[in-house]
């Protein structure tokens, strides 16, 4: 069967919009930055070259050799009291010059410029439309003042000039917006292929989907594919703990509730049987201190990561035997031996409750699977507590397994190691029966002597 050609991604409609909107933006302002620069272009070369005819005609009246006629836009201003009766200074500005002055149209009114502020003030007023130079003459005491006014010559093509620099400024634009276009597509298309992958794969089964990474280059977009990947494999491995998790916790809990529910129901049977009655209860009593440990277990297990546990050197010896003598109180029988075989000086860093209800359920879980023979609490020179029993063994003998009915679950016990950094191992025991390991790490043990 032939699968329809997979259509191109599409880019979607709030993406489109945001290209557009700085596409054209760029446009706007590469026309807006040309149009204006141009324009200044063309207003600063106007005043140098207005400024270099001044210097000439000015070098030119102050030759003693040959002295032309005085052209009809140059002034010269005798002293201090002409300038200020010519364009109403009080005195004269610092510098040689030349220094700009605007007036207004009868030349009655002067601007001297001097700064940001004062060139404000020209574009604000609309009667300061004539343009003069100031420069100090040879002597110093006198001035030369030019009407450069006659002269701008952008003022009879300014229409030209405009139209020029616009039509100029329209071509940067385009020119602008195709560039921009070009680059925000290249730069944008692997951003749109990663998503349309991750919107194909949305709907696909577990483990159906191809990694997002496959085919990325090593840049940015590739570690977010990468980094998507691996979100992506973290929640579908969290997603498989917890239903085993509560696989588990179905499995575990349905044993004591069923006792529980067995025994109130032989109850008022044997109530007027001592015996029965005590048998009764007895089981009962089991099935409810079961039934505490699976709920504190699963308790530590959900406070994983939330809450700093308790630890502290713990003899270990002592916690073996603890837990020993429990299962001794709830399994009454004389004919079992149980062993405890750890140095007195033992110790490992964990907390206490933990590890007491680790080593209590994997006794029990020997008594309980073993009914004959003895079982053995030992520890080894590599940091690892072993617990054998003399029963059947599990089904396939140094092998990891996960046999259901065995105390808490091998994947909770295990599971429960690897939040304290430990690791739990099964094998064969040296009598024949089931070998349960917990590998400590170095950090988490040393001697009485060293603590």
């Amino acid at each position: 069967m032939n699968r329809p050609p997979a259509a191109s991604p599409a880019v979607p409609r709030r993406l489109r919009s945001r290209i557009l909107l700085v596409v054209t933006l760029a446009a706007i302002g590469g026309f807006t930055v040309m149009a204006t620069a141009g324009w200044l272009l063309v207003l600063e070369a106007e005043d140098a070259i207005l400024e270099t005819r001044l210097s000439e005609a000015v070098e030119a009246q102050e030759d003693a050799a040959h002295t032309p006629a005085r052209p009809p836009w140059l002034t010269h201003l005798e002293d201090e009291a002409a300038l200020r009766r010519r364009v109403g200074l009080a005195a004269g500005p610092e510098g040689p010059g030349p220094h700009e002055l605007f007036a207004s149209a009868d030349g009655a009114a002067f601007v001297l410029v001097g700064g940001f502020a004062d060139r404000w003030r020209v574009w604000l007023a609309p009667d300061r439309e004539r343009e003069y130079r100031l420069l100090r003459d040879r002597s110093g005491a006198g001035w030369w003042l030019a009407d450069l006014s006659s002269l701008e010559f952008t003022e009879a093509r300014s229409k030209r000039i405009g139209a020029g620099i616009l039509a100029v400024s329209l071509a940067v634009g385009l020119l602008a917006f195709l560039v921009s276009a070009l680059i925000v597509r290249w730069t944008v298309r692997p951003v749109v292929a990663l998503a349309a992958r991750v919107q194909a794969t949305a709907g696909l089964a577990e483990g159906a989907a191809r990694p997002l990474a496959e085919g990325c280059a090593a840049d940015e977009v590739g570690f977010l594919a990468r980094a998507l990947d691996e979100s992506r494999q973290r929640v579908a491995d969290s997603l498989v703990r917890e239903r085993q998790f509560l696989s588990e916790c179905s499995h575990e809990l349905r044993t004591p509730l069923a006792v529980l529910k067995a025994a109130t129901v032989l109850l008022p049977e044997v109530v007027e049987e001592p015996e029965g009655r005590a048998r009764a209860l007895a089981r009962m009593t089991r099935a409810v201190q079961r039934a505490e440990r699976l709920v504190q277990f699963f308790l530590v297990l959900a406070r994983e990561g939330r809450e700093r546990a308790e630890v502290r050197w713990v003899p270990l010896r002592a916690v073996a035997e603890e837990a020993i003598e429990d299962q001794r109180a709830i399994r009454p029988d004389p004919a079992r031996i149980l062993t405890v075989a750890i140095p007195p000086d033992s110790r490992v860093l964990a907390d206490r409750e933990v590890l007491l209800m680790l080593v209590h359920n994997l006794v029990g879980n020997a008594l309980q699977h073993a009914p004959e023979g003895g079982v053995t609490v030992a520890w080894s020179e590599d940091a690892t507590l072993t617990v054998d029993d003399e029963g059947p063994g599990f089904p396939d003998a140094g092998e990891e397994v996960r046999p259901r009915g065995y105390g808490l679950g091998l994947a909770l016990a295990r599971r429960l190691c690897e939040t304290q950094g430990w690791r739990l191992r099964t094998a064969r025991s040296p009598a024949g029966g089931a070998r349960v390991s917990i590998q400590f790490s170095d950090a988490a043990v040393r001697s009485a002597a060293v603590a």
